[in-house]
């Protein structure tokens, strides 16, 4: 064991020296060396420093796959509304099949009536009809200005015109009011008959009187000849045709000049007797 004098001894505490007397300096291994120090293996080199490996690149960083691309961002031609999930022509406007047409209105097969006898035609339409009488055959046929119109004995007697109408549309056929007159153009007198009768419907769905039916017709009286200053037959008279409603609310009158005949065989003789100007009630006829 060495002895180091005092003096040494407290230069060398003063100096931080080794006791064992050897250099105090750091040497290369305490020294901070490529080992200990920050070298590129303990320092931030290029292993343990942020490099590629670390430091996001572009395969951490949101790429065009990890951001909202155009396939899940907007709204594409697909997943809009399109014409075919839009309201299109065909689910918005009513077309001219779903409107009502002419087949739509209440016709003869919808209303009811009280005979029984189905509407004739359209209610909201212009009543209308044409002007019938029984010929010598007692079959009806229509009547046109200057028509014949037959002199007729019926089962009361005397001689009268049977008086009807045909082609009836836009009516109630139950409880019509039908009206036939003979007016002399010359004195204004009149001779009528007015009654009440339910209209056959023809599978036209058309009104008419009934020839089987005489009441269905109008029984205008012209004979014996009480009223007018000229002969029935040959000459020219007004007649005069008037269809009502039984409610009142639909009418229309119609007029014609027309030519009375004693025209039905075996009778023609009898009949002018009777509708002769002047003629004198009991008078005997041939």
């Amino acid at each position: 064991m060495r002895y180091v004098p005092a003096v040494l001894l407290s230069l060398c505490l003063v100096m931080s020296c080794d006791p064992d007397g050897d250099d105090s300096t750091q040497d290369a291994g305490t020294e901070q060396d490529a080992g200990t120090g920050q070298d590129a293996g303990t320092g931030q080199d290029a292993g343990t420093n942020q490099d590629a490996g670390i430091i996001p690149d572009a395969g951490s960083t949101p790429d065009a796959g990890a951001g909202e691309d155009a396939g899940t961002t907007t709204p594409d031609a697909g997943s809009t509304p399109d014409a075919g999930t839009g309201e299109d022509a065909g689910t918005t406007t009513p077309d001219a099949g779903s409107t009502p047409d002419a087949g739509t209105p209440p016709d003869a097969g919808t209303i009811e009536t009280p005979c029984g006898i189905p509407y004739l035609g359209d209610p909201n339409g212009a009543l209308d009809f044409t002007i019938t009488a029984l010929g010598p055959d007692l079959r009806s046929s229509p009547l046109t200005t200057g028509s014949t119109l037959t002199v007729i004995e019926p089962i009361q007697g005397g001689r009268v015109s049977f008086v009807g109408v045909r082609d009836v549309v836009n009516m109630d056929p139950c409880g019509v009011s039908l009206l036939g007159a003979l007016r002399n153009p010359e004195t204004g007198r009149v001779v009528l008959d007015s009654r009440t009768v339910n209209l056959q419907r023809s599978p036209e769905g058309k009104g008419s009187s009934t020839d089987a039916d005489d009441a269905s017709f109008s029984n205008i009286p012209l004979c014996p000849n009480q009223w007018s200053n000229k002969d029935i037959y040959g000459q020219d008279y007004e007649l005069v045709v008037i269809l009502k409603d039984r409610l009142g609310k639909k009418s229309l009158q119609k007029t014609l000049t027309v030519r009375p005949a004693c025209n039905v065989p075996g009778e023609d003789a009898f009949c002018r007797c009777m509708c002769k100007a002047n003629y004198v009630l009991g008078s005997p006829c041939p």
